[in-house]
């Protein structure tokens, strides 16, 4: 199992809210910035300012995914390290699920 996202990547992953059901992450990724290998349990994340990130999962295969403002994304429990590749800041809240 991989380490909490705040853990890994406090720079880049700010904890807002906390409580027993879910918890808000503020979440800052400037161009070229990356996150090692770190966990997220099931999510909605809501993209403020959009750009490209590239996810590498737990296997080492790559994705390049780009974001626009305003988008929302669900995803599932994941784990992968992050890598902000495009020219702009990604600025997005998650919403994560604890149950």
């Amino acid at each position: 199992m991989h380490d909490d996202a705040v853990t890994v990547a406090p720079d880049i992953h700010k904890l807002v809210y906390d409580d027993e059901q879910l918890r808000i992450l503020d979440i800052h990724v400037p161009p070229g910035a990356k996150a090692d290998m770190h966990r997220h349990p099931r999510n909605i994340t809501y993209i403020l300012k959009g750009g490209t990130m590239q996810f590498t999962d737990t296997a080492g295969k790559t994705t390049d995914k780009t974001f626009h403002d305003g988008q929302t994304v669900h995803m599932p429990e994941t784990s992968h390290a992050v890598e902000n590749i495009g020219s702009t800041e990604v600025h997005a809240i998650q919403i994560e699920f604890k149950k």
